[in-house]
C-alpha cells in the first residue's frame, strides 16, 4: 500500500512540474510575441548597412538587447505571482509568499537609481500579482497537459476567460497609470504613448489567442 502511495506522488509531482513548465512557457512566448511587435519599429532590416558590418552588428545588438529589456520588464510581475503560485501550490504558507514579494519589490526598489521603479509602481503591482498567483493556482491544479486544455478547465466559457482578462488589464492599467505619473525616463507625453501601445498591443494579442481557445 505504501508502495502505491509513493507512485502515486511521484505521478502527481511529475504532472504538477510539467504542468509548470507548459504554463511558463506560454507566459515567455506570449511575452516575446508583444514585445516584438511593440519594437518592429526598431527592428534591423537586411538592407545595404549590412555591407557596413559592425554598424549592422552593433545595431542588431541594441535591438536585441532591447529586446530582452522589455520582456523582462514585462515579465516581472508574472515571474513573482508565478514563483509565490508554485511555492503555495507545493505547501508553501500563502501569507508568506507575498510578504517575501513585497520584500523583493522592496529590495528592487531600494536599488533602482534610474527612474524606472518607483514607489507607487510598486503598491500598484501589489494587487497585480495577488490576482496573478490566484490565475496560476488555478491553472496548476489542472489535470491536463495543453495550454488551452488548461484554461478551458480553469474558465469553462470564453466568457469567463474574457472577464479574468477585463479584471487583469484594469490591474495593469492601474501600473501603468502610477508609471506615467511618476517615471523619471522620458516625458510625461512619451511615456503616455508608449504605455498606450503596450495595453493596446497586450489586449489584441490576448484576444486573439482567446478566440483561438475557445473556437
Amino acid at each position: 500500500m505504501l508502495y502505491r502511495l509513493t507512485e502515486i506522488d511521484v505521478f502527481y509531482t511529475f504532472h504538477a512540474m510539467k504542468n509548470f513548465r507548459i504554463i511558463w512557457k506560454h507566459e515567455v512566448r506570449q511575452a516575446d510575441q508583444i514585445v516584438k511587435i511593440l519594437l518592429e519599429n526598431k527592428k534591423v532590416a537586411l538592407n545595404w548597412k549590412i555591407i557596413l558590418l559592425p554598424v549592422f552588428l552593433y545595431n542588431v545588438y541594441h535591438y536585441r538587447k532591447d529586446l530582452r529589456f522589455t520582456r523582462k520588464n514585462f515579465l516581472f510581475t508574472k515571474q513573482l505571482a508565478f514563483a509565490a503560485a508554485k511555492n503555495i501550490f507545493q505547501g508553501k504558507d500563502q501569507a508568506w509568499e507575498f510578504r517575501r514579494i513585497e520584500i523583493q519589490t522592496k529590495e528592487v526598489l531600494n536599488k533602482e537609481k534610474k527612474g524606472f521603479y518607483t514607489e507607487k509602481i510598486r503598491r500598484k503591482q501589489l494587487p497585480e500579482i495577488e490576482l496573478l498567483i490566484k490565475h496560476y493556482q488555478g491553472l496548476f491544479e489542472s489535470k491536463n497537459t495543453k495550454y488551452t486544455k488548461i484554461i478551458k478547465e480553469k474558465y469553462q466559457s470564453k466568457g469567463n476567460y474574457l472577464t479574468f482578462l477585463s479584471t487583469l488589464q484594469k490591474s495593469e492599467k492601474d501600473v501603468i497609470q502610477a508609471a506615467i505619473t511618476t517615471m523619471r525616463k522620458g516625458t510625461k507625453k512619451e511615456r503616455r504613448e508608449w504605455f498606450q501601445k503596450v495595453s493596446e498591443t497586450t489586449k489584441k494579442v490576448r484576444m486573439a489567442e482567446a478566440e483561438q481557445i475557445y473556437t
